[in-house]
């Protein structure tokens, strides 16, 4: 089965249930299944071939479904891009992928407009609202005008159907070329292990270009379930859980800093959460102390997703069962490991040569699938040594214990080597968050002439608390040994974070180099 044949099926099947729900509108099967052939068919009248790239700089909406479908149908590479660019890396992105057609909301119609000149491969620029200019098309003209049929392409399992961007976060975003055997097999691994139901009513809050969109998208597409989409940026925690209970949401994939917002609304007993089964967590470690807390006040199950733009971002997964705080030292130790290897990938933790070190000795996580990537788009040498001997190495460090969890040590970038000592960040963040005054916390290396570097901890300290940097030194001491006491302690008023909520070290450091 691919992407597109999807849609086709549940079209069939379920002609009349809800298929997307936006802020703008609800779209059923039947009508999604004949927007997006219109769409398909509209781009192939206008010359698209199999394999050009279709570019796609929008809000989280409708539409950005209906483009990914689109592309599904027509053999076209949907290309999504990281609105919160500035103008010159949004040209560097762009230039890389080489799209033909470019989708853009009015909202980014001015940066477009000023980057025109440069932007040599696109022919079609088309916007979802109406707007000036001669070069501009209406999207919804052109679903208006282009025939409902099926396009008629054959499509093969292991055509590209996607390239997904990194996040860029350990140097220029790469693209990660992503078949449909790659994403049908992420689906069925992820539907089965999280136990995905028919009836899931699944909201979408994190911005649709980011991996983890595509994963919900073709994981509910396939259990033919309700997708609910709400606009990226400024995560109003009150606002979601009252759409949460408003709409009868079952589940939600949030990054740990969205979970640590919603346990701050005073009185969450207040909303109606009794739908919600599963709040499925990624993108950045889960401070264990958060973790339990939300265990306490969220009537529902909770799963941890480990993986990469690379891997799918289903690799590993900790599943609700898994979640335990009132059980044995060995399981409420789980918490803070990223569970077992999915239904469809193997896993290894090897050293420098690739060879697998014994059980509870960090090395490189190390994964194979025929769920991850293929490679990066036009870049042999990158893909070269990711996927090193047929193994995709994630260039994270981590351990197994002895039943076979996974615990993700920390970046290989990330550890901090002083006095010859290799240090953890993740280890000492997590004793920071225990700290009750600390409401965020992140540990970096920072260069020093004698030791090589040096442990510096930046804290974000909850509203009306206090602490003095002696404090929280001493606090270190008494849980940690010595040399991984942080050296010295600042206090922000907030971190950096990404579009995705994930806490941003490289900014950081960044503030510290000037």
């Amino acid at each position: 089965m691919t992407v597109g044949e999807m849609l086709t099926r549940n079209a069939n099947k379920f002609p009349t249930k809800k298929a997307v729900v936006s802020e703008e509108t609800s779209i059923d099967f039947k009508t999604l299944y004949e927007r997006v052939n219109r769409l398909a068919n509209g781009l192939l009248k206008k010359g698209l071939k199999k394999g050009d790239r279709i570019g796609v700089l929008i809000h989280n909406c409708h539409q950005f479904i209906e483009i990914y479908y689109g592309a599904a149908k027509t053999g076209g590479i949907f290309c999504p891009y990281n609105n919160h660019l500035k103008q010159w890396e949004l040209k560097d992105i762009i230039d890389y992928s080489t799209p033909r057609f470019l989708f853009v909301d009015k909202d980014f119609v001015e940066t477009i407009n000023n980057l025109k000149p440069e932007l040599k491969s696109v022919e079609s620029f088309i916007c979802l609202q109406k707007t000036d200019g001669a070069y501009w098309e209406d999207y919804e003209g052109l679903i208006a005008q282009s025939d409902a049929a099926e396009p008629g392409i054959r499509i093969l399992e292991d055509d590209v159907q996607s390239i997904i961007f990194t996040a860029g976060t350990t140097g220029r975003p790469k693209g990660a070329m992503r078949t449909h055997r790659h994403l049908m097999s992420d689906a069925f691994a992820s539907a089965i292990d999280l136990q995905v139901g028919y009836d899931e009513k699944v909201l979408i809050t994190f911005p649709m270009y980011h991996v983890a969109c595509e994963d919900n998208i073709v994981r509910h597409s396939l259990l033919s379930n309700t997708i609910y989409t709400k606009k990226e940026g400024g995560f109003n925690p009150p606002e979601v859980l009252e759409y949460i209970s408003k709409e009868r949401i079952s589940r939600i994939q949030l990054v740990p800093t969205m979970i640590h917002s919603l346990i701050q609304v005073p009185d969450v007993s207040k909303y109606d959460l009794s739908s919600l089964k599963l709040i499925l967590y990624a993108g950045s470690s889960m401070p264990v102390e958060l973790l339990k807390k939300a265990l306490t006040i969220f009537p529902c199950g909770f799963a941890q997703l480990y993986g990469q733009t690379e891997s799918g971002p289903f690799t590993t997964v900790l599943r609700p069962e898994d979640h335990i705080q009132d059980g044995t030292e060995k399981s409420v130790a789980r918490l803070a490991s990223s569970g077992k290897p999915a239904l469809n990938y193997e896993v290894r933790i090897v050293d420098d040569n690739d060879v697998d070190v014994p059980m509870g000795e960090v090395g490189e996580l190390i994964v194979r699938s025929e769920a991850m990537m293929i490679g990066y788009w036009q870049m042999p040498e990158e893909t070269e040594k990711k996927l090193k001997n047929g193994w995709l190495h994630t260039g994270d460090l981590a351990k197994f214990d002895e039943d076979g969890y996974v615990y993700i040590v920390e970046r290989k970038g990330d550890m901090i080597i002083s006095g010859g000592v290799n240090i953890y960040p993740r280890e000492i963040e997590e004793v920071l968050y225990r700290h009750p005054a600390v409401s965020e916390a992140s540990v970096i290396g920072l260069p020093d002439e004698h030791w090589g570097e040096i442990v510096k901890a930046v804290i974000v300290l909850k509203p009306g608390a206090k602490a003095t940097e002696d404090e929280i030194k001493d606090f270190c001491g008494k849980n940690l040994a010595g040399f991984k006491k942080p050296k010295s302690v600042d206090f922000w008023k907030e971190l950096p974070k990404s579009p995705q909520g994930k806490i941003l070290k490289k900014d950081i450091r960044k503030q510290y180099r000037k």
